[in-house]
């Protein structure tokens, strides 16, 4: 479906290109980028029971353009991502997103607004921390972020079911009042699978953050999150999809099958899931790192969601297909702990507790009934190290460590497993 030496090419292409426009800019606008590519061993890369371990390697690009606008920022960027897999070959897919952001400061203006660069370590926090930062240091700006985003995913034809694309819009506004800050951020999306229309959806997600801060780096605080999940296309409870391609028993994806009741279908008559969730939060900082805790519980106000039941999860950039949030309800946890280390290292630590209970039942291997819920206890811990080495004219060196181990208990035979996967990672930014 896709050749992978040519997505390579089209990456390497688009960094060459943006690095000869960047020099023909105007002298107010920036241009920046960051290549990469990672190589590790992963000793479960399909996430499921049989644990077959493999190598995986991923070419990453990511551009963008950024133009000052009165007390703001309007930038537009590119992210696509390559994965390739060294056994599971059929499993190669190619990512890719192009956003358009705008940042906009109010109050007092002693310097610009923050533009996450490319690459960063800013860029990665807003990434792992739903909302982003629930502290803004800043006690007399506030500030509007508004994102417009679309982009796809393109599999092999064994996997052609995970083919999509999408948009969504979201806007975000941090303020604050006396020793309060408050963050509210909304986000609205539209995916379609145009090989599985079943799971094509439209999601509504609202977030409202409260809390305190101290002069010396405490914050605090409550968060509420409230969302729905909609599917233009009803079907019904007693319905099995047949999947085509799906990988079925044989070496977790080795060599694709078509096997029905491999594709059974979780769904409910409804054609909307709603959710609500709250918590607490609580951080500390300090010159050198940082410190970040949150508990939350979701729950589901009585209605189902769909997803693939006895199927491979997809990759982290993009679960909504099998494993994101509208499928479970129950509590979480999450810790991340950052610091910086002699010789200018960087290194983040981050630590999650779940129980999942997801509303369609557990199966075993051959696709019967054993619970009416299907309930997962996940946990898992990962650790980054990194150093970023300046070159010249603005061009860096980054060159990082990872390791991760994942444990998922489950009363459904094929989700139950554990993993680990330690991988380096070189990239270029600009």
């Amino acid at each position: 479906m896709f050749n992978n030496s040519r997505n390579g090419r089209i990456l390497l292409g688009c960094a060459v290109l943006l690095l000869c426009v960047a020099g023909s800019v105007p002298a107010s606008a920036q241009v920046s980028g960051f290549m990469s590519t990672s190589y590790g061993y992963h000793r479960n890369p399909l996430y499921n029971y049989e644990m077959i371990p493999d190598q995986l390697r991923e070419n990453y690009l990511e551009l963008q353009y950024a133009h000052p606008l009165g007390n703001g920022t309007i930038a537009a960027g590119y992210v696509g991502g390559l994965m390739l897999f060294n056994t599971f070959t059929d499993r190669n897919y190619y990512e890719h997103n192009g956003r358009i952001v705008l940042q906009q400061v109010y109050g007092s203006v002693s310097s610009p607004p923050r533009i996450v660069q490319p690459g960063s370590e800013d860029e990665a926090e807003e990434e792992e921390h739903e909302g982003g930062e629930p502290v803004d240091r800043d006690s007399v700006r506030s500030y509007l972020d508004v994102t417009a985003q679309f982009g796809g995913r393109h599999d092999k034809p064994a996997f052609r079911e995970f083919d999509n694309f999408g948009a969504s819009m979201s806007a975000s506004y941090r303020f604050r009042i006396g020793t309060m800050f408050m963050r509210v951020h909304n986000d609205v999306g539209i995916r379609s699978y145009v090989n599985l229309t079943e799971l094509s959806n439209i999601t509504e997600v609202m977030t409202v953050r409260l809390g305190w801060f101290s002069p010396d780096g405490l914050t605090f605080g409550v968060l509420a999150q409230g969302g729905f999940k909609h599917y233009p296309k009803s079907v019904d409870d007693t319905s099995l999809i047949s999947v085509a391609g799906n990988q079925g028993k044989e070496k977790g994806g080795a060599n694709p099958v078509v096997q029905a009741e491999n594709g059974i279908l979780v769904t409910a008559s409804t054609t909307t899931s709603s959710q609500l969730s709250g918590g607490v939060f609580a951080g500390s900082s300090w010159s050198a790192g940082s410190l970040i805790a949150e508990l939350r519980y979701r729950h589901n106000l009585g209605s189902e969601t769909r997803y693939l039941a006895q199927y491979a999860n997809t990759s982290k950039l993009d679960e909504d297909i099998y494993n994101e949030f509208f499928s479970y309800d129950g509590p979480s946890s999450c810790i991340v702990y950052r610091q910086t280390l002699p010789l200018g290292l960087q290194s983040i630590v981050t630590i999650n507790v779940m129980r999942k209970r997801f509303s369609g039942p557990a199966l075993n291997l051959v696709g019967d009934v054993t619970a009416n819920n299907r309930i997962d206890l996940h946990s898992s811990a990962e650790f980054w190290l990194s150093r970023y080495f300046e070159l010249f004219n603005g061009l860096g060196l980054d060159i990082a460590l990872s390791a991760e181990a994942v444990r998922n208990q489950s009363n459904d035979d094929y989700n139950d497993f554990s993993l680990s996967h330690v991988g380096m990672n070189v990239g270029v930014g600009f």
